[in-house]
């Protein structure tokens, strides 16, 4: 979580990305109250998405988009 902010505005603001996405495991609430707090948003839960040694995992989606980081940064600096 302490490099977040670093790490998107690398993405969207250096690299010019539109887009950044992020998956969590569903059982990992932590994980989802991080990327909510931080303004990510929850797109959805994918199915069976992953497999691991113990077989199919879902994955929760989140992301941010260029705009939604600009507002939010309006929002932050005033």
């Amino acid at each position: 979580m302490f490099f977040y902010k670093e790490l998107l505005q690398f993405g969207l603001e250096k690299l010019q990305l539109h887009r950044i996405f992020v998956t969590c495991d569903p059982r990992n609430k932590a994980s989802e109250k991080v990327l909510s707090k931080i303004g990510m948003t929850l797109e959805g839960r994918m199915r069976e998405c992953i497999l691991l040694k113990d077989g199919w995992r879902d994955s929760m989606l989140f992301s941010m988009l260029e705009h939604e980081w600009k507002r939010l940064n309006v929002d932050i600096l005033g």
